[in-house]
């Protein structure tokens, strides 16, 4: 397969790089795919000539190399594209909002398929009508750099921000400390502003600008990081959170976006209201700096994440099935079309007369299915489609009256519409297959025996497990119809008054709080120890071999430092000795106020 993967760049933080499309095509290649990559500098004060331009050069390019699949990122790449109207399958992924909804009509009628960067984008394209390619977070390259990077305890807080959200950030450091180092480029007037206010708070001498760098100093940015802040203006494909994510380093990003998908809140970053006051936009980050080995954990649990899923040949492999599930519709499955009846055909049937006259035919077949939660209206009109697809279907000499052939395909259509749209609750598709067969094995038991078959008797019937019976009949009880939680079920109470209970949850906080403590008085070698087993995933014998110890060692080193944790949480055991000497700081006296105010330390993956 060979793919063609054209961007226009933009050095705005809100579109995807230049840097990034490359991350795309070199994922692609690891994976086996040939790639041409195209970007182009086109300028927006003229757009449509420019893209025409570039249509001209690509019509002329595709006649010597003839893709397979086009792969656009961004409006002006995908306008010069279908300027060119090429006969082959466009993929579109708009890292910017596209425009007026006429012309995003227009494109999602034109493109074979949108690639979206978050779960938000590929719902409003849906509604649209375009078909989305869609298997979890958008399978965005990340190169992860070798060893255990990890966030720096006392580093900084690096940011992209230029906008709105970076005014939000300063108004807020007065509520912790340390230095905020911004890399986005801002002009010369919007420096000034920034001054302006950054004095205004009194926090200007903690704030260096470091625009846009590159290579060993923008390594050197991120190993002092501690945590790096996300506004909305990178929400639509969060790069920067990936970025920060493969260096080990957290994230407190506004909940928008791709930032929904990429960061999974109090396990790999925090997500904050884009509502949020300035107070709660600094508690969120002092919760963060004032406990590093929180701030730690969520760093190594973001970069096991990130190896796991936006490694690039893996992204490379996923965006390869996404291409190759176009494909067999474009060669193999004719378009799909609305049938639309001529009044005579060749043969002589009078296909609209046909249709006609048979609609008392729709109705009764429709009447069958109404009392089962969906209007009569709309059973008659979906009987109605099925009748007309069977009349443009209906061959006369094959020897079969018309009713025969029409009653099979409106029951069709009829079944098809409550699999797709009777349930209130949206159910896996193999659970609505099941549910459908032992409705109807149960109708047929009950006649052939008199009673009501019981659960084994459907399993046996139909070769399932007793468990699934009896998951489908509680699915078709409770996921086809739904009431409001204030549906009233008797005096004086409604369904809100039985769903819901107490938290388990909050017996554990005062536990969570102990344990919280007891982890920032660890010795810089335990605490280690303990994120790469616990949440980095390592294995006793990959620690060992990192640290230059031996395995034996480092059980000995969980063993004891879960034993010591253990007894001094649940038995108020003083720690030992030799870890007042030699752990890396005192725990600061906000830390407690913070525990208390909710913020909990993620739970490991597996415990000893």
């Amino acid at each position: 397969m060979l793919v063609h993967l054209i961007a226009r760049p933009l050095t705005h933080v809100s579109h995807i790089p230049t840097g990034a499309v490359g991350q795309l095509a070199d994922g692609l290649r690891a994976a086996g795919v040939g790639v041409i990559e195209d970007t182009w500098a086109i300028p927006s004060s003229d757009l449509e000539g420019s893209a025409k331009a570039a249509a001209a050069e690509l019509a002329e390019r595709w006649s010597a190399e003839r893709p397979d699949v086009i792969h656009t990122i961004g409006l002006a790449a995908t306008m010069a594209v279908l300027e060119a109207d090429p006969d082959i399958p466009v993929v579109a992924t708009f890292d910017e909002q596209p425009a007026t909804p006429e012309l995003e009509q227009e494109l999602a009628q034109r493109v074979a398929a949108v690639l979206p960067l978050s779960r938000a984008e590929r719902d409003r394209w849906r509604r649209r009508g375009v078909a989305t390619l869609w298997s979890g977070v958008f399978p965005f390259p990340m190169p992860v750099p070798d060893g255990d990077a990890c966030a720096a305890a006392g580093g900084d807080v690096l940011t992209m921000c230029a906008g709105r959200d970076l005014d939000a950030l300063v108004d807020a450091m007065p509520g912790w400390t340390g230095r905020l180092v911004v890399l986005a480029r801002l002009t010369t007037a919007r420096r000034e502003s920034l001054r302006a206010r950054a004095l205004a708070r009194g926090v200007w001498e903690r704030i260096e600008l470091r625009p846009a760098l590159r290579g060993a100093e923008r390594d050197a940015a991120w190993s002092r990081a501690a945590l790096v802040f996300a506004g909305r203006e990178g929400a639509r494909h969060g790069g920067h959170v990936l970025e920060a994510a493969a260096r080990g380093v957290p994230a407190v990003a506004i909940a928008a976006g791709a930032h929904l998908d990429h960061v999974v809140s109090r396990s790999t970053g925090l997500l904050v209201d884009p509502r949020c006051d300035q107070r709660t936009l600094a508690e969120a980050i002092a919760s963060m700096l004032d406990d590093p080995f929180w701030m730690r954990a969520l760093g190594t649990s973001a970069l096991v994440r990130v190896r796991a899923s936006h490694d690039p040949e893996s992204a490379g492999r996923r965006l390869a099935g996404l291409y190759h599930a176009i494909l067999p519709d474009r060669e193999q499955v004719p378009e799909p079309r609305v049938p639309v009846l001529r009044q005579v055909d060749p043969n002589g049937v009078d296909r609209m007369a046909l249709a006609m006259d048979h609609l008392p035919l729709a109705r009764q077949l429709a009447g069958w299915y109404s009392g089962r939660g969906q209007s009569r209206e709309d059973l008659i009109q979906v009987a109605s489609l099925g009748l007309v697809r069977a009349a443009e279907r209906f061959d006369p000499a094959h020897g079969k009256e018309f009713h025969s052939f029409a009653i099979p395909t409106i029951l069709g259509e009829l079944r098809k519409h409550f699999r797709d749209h009777a349930w209130a609750v949206r159910v896996p598709r193999s659970l609505q297959e099941t549910t459908l067969q032992v409705q109807r094995a149960a109708e047929h038991m009950r006649q052939s025996l008199g009673h009501d078959a019981s659960p084994a008797d459907l399993a046996r019937e139909l070769g399932l497990v007793e468990e699934e019976v009896l998951l489908a009949m509680r699915t078709d009880g409770e996921a086809r119809s739904s009431h409001s939680l204030d549906h009233p079920l008797g005096d004086d109470e409604s369904v809100a008054d039985l769903v819901g209970d107490v938290d388990p949850a909050l017996d554990l906080i005062e536990l969570r709080r102990d344990v919280r403590h007891a982890l920032a008085r660890l010795p810089e070698r335990e605490q280690r120890i303990l994120l790469m087993r616990f949440y980095g995933e390592r294995t006793q014998s990959e620690i060992a071999e990192q640290l230059g110890i031996s395995q034996v060692h480092v059980s000995r080193v969980l063993s004891r430092t879960l034993a010591a944790l253990r007894d001094h949480v649940l038995d108020d055991v003083a720690l030992p000795a030799s870890w007042e000497r030699d752990r890396p700081r005192d725990p600061s006296p906000g830390e407690g106020a913070m525990a208390g105010a909710g913020t909990e330390i993620p739970r490991p993956r597996r415990a000893s």
